[in-house]
């Protein structure tokens, strides 16, 4: 499913500083940035309760955005994904968003989780699933980065690996190396100790 954008208003501010941004924050708002795109940077506003429901509910802080500024000039429209954030440790609310300009047609780099699904085969039979990555890094167009990476492990045998390099998704590039595991199948204990026994009684006859 295509990343579509969500539409959400900023205002452009001219104060700076932490007394500002206080005060600002104790109007229910959040100062933010908006840059690049060979742009000024501008000094923004935000309503955070307001920019949480804008956000997409399954790619969050992946979101493609169009902005409508709005300044002393009238209103612009941008392009824009969150580029990084502050978050309360105490409160756990956003008190700071910066916001990147960015080309429909050109590729930008973000992370996506990587979600596993099915059962694999291996532990069908006694194995123990593990499972490696959480993140992977991608180059994609902002409308076609993805929800996800979703992994099937079902196929998955004992003792074997699945890596990224078995993986694709349209119109996204992986940033990683290809070799990189995603989930392996761990034997089950009691072929484990026959594997070991079997060793054992070689050296043994060796002898």
């Amino acid at each position: 499913m295509n990343n579509m954008q969500r539409e959400l208003t900023v205002t452009v501010r001219d104060s700076q500083g932490k007394g500002p941004a206080r005060r600002l924050r104790q109007s229910g708002l959040i100062p933010g940035v908006l840059y690049g795109g060979g742009k000024d940077h501008l000094k923004i506003s935000v309503d955070p309760r307001v920019l949480r429901k804008a956000m997409d509910p399954d790619r969050k802080l992946n979101t493609y955005f169009k902005l409508s500024v709005e300044g002393e000039g009238g209103a612009s429209v941008e392009d824009a994904i969150i580029a990084d954030h502050q978050i309360d440790a105490v409160h756990m609310e956003l008190i700071h968003v910066d916001f990147l300009r960015v080309d429909p047609k050109t590729e930008i780099v973000t992370k996506i989780p990587v979600e596993y699904t099915g059962r694999a085969a291996g532990v069908l039979a006694g194995g123990k699933l593990l499972t490696y990555r959480r993140f992977v890094k991608i180059a994609a167009c902002p409308g076609d980065v993805p929800v996800a990476l979703n992994v099937d492990v079902s196929p998955l045998a004992a003792d074997q690996t699945l890596r990224l390099e078995a993986c694709s998704v349209p119109k996204v590039r992986f940033l990683e190396d290809p070799r990189v595991a995603l989930a392996y199948v761990a034997p089950p204990k009691a072929k484990k100790v026959e594997e070991k026994d079997d060793k054992k009684k070689k050296k043994a006859a060796k002898k």
